[in-house]
């Protein structure tokens, strides 16, 4: 019995193990950047936005992109928006935790997300426009999709871009329109598929965000 009790304990414990190892993650994440730590939302924004991300603000980065998540500041939309091909920088190794989902992380791409409908016509424009990389537009529309999928109307995210796609008239803008249609197919949940794929042709009748 007393075996049988070591055993469950142990293996308890290695449950626990990874959830120990996010939360003391988090708490680091909480402290990356001291210099911060009293600004406002306002002055964050105002950081963000005179900021150009590199190995030695990184940290700072994240830890403002990651405030203005938890308190959803609106304001702060365009800045983040420029953001989201940024990604989390790599935590130091540490011996026996696993850590590889923290390193391909995007802090703006989960706080525009938490934002919501309010960052939609700015993700628009960062899908539709050319300055915007390869992976910031992936981006962009995962936050897209996501904002829609939260409210269960992913087949209205699709038909409004096809509807932005018809609109245009600017050949470049409509086939990067034409790539996030399609990609957006592909991120809609099964029971919705079939009314994506219909919104994909038809396009959304409804106001654009």
């Amino acid at each position: 019995m007393r075996a049988i009790k070591i055993a469950a304990a142990t293996f308890i414990l290695w449950l626990a193990v990874p959830f120990l190892a996010l939360g003391h993650l988090h708490e680091k994440y909480e402290g990356w950047c001291h210099s911060l730590q009293n600004a406002n939302s306002p002055e964050l924004v105002q950081f963000l936005n005179a900021v150009v991300p590199d190995e030695w603000n990184a940290r700072g980065v994240t830890w403002a992109v990651h405030k203005l998540s938890q308190e959803r500041h609106e304001p702060a939309i365009p800045a983040l928006v420029k953001l989201l091909d940024f990604r989390i920088p790599r935590p130091p190794p540490v011996e026996g935790i696993f850590r590889s989902l923290s390193e391909e992380t995007f802090p703006a791409e989960e706080a525009l997300e938490r934002i919501g409908k309010k960052a939609l016509p700015e993700v628009l424009c960062a899908i539709e426009t050319d300055a915007t990389s390869a992976i910031a537009r992936e981006n962009a529309l995962s936050v897209w999709m996501e904002i829609y999928r939260e409210s269960d109307e992913q087949p209205k995210g699709v038909g409004l871009l096809k509807l932005e796609e018809t609109r245009t008239k600017d050949g470049e803008v409509k086939q990067r329109l034409s790539w996030a249609v399609q990609k957006a197919l592909t991120r809609c949940n099964p029971p919705e598929k079939s009314a994506c794929e219909q919104a994909a042709k038809a396009g959304s009748l409804v106001p654009s965000p």
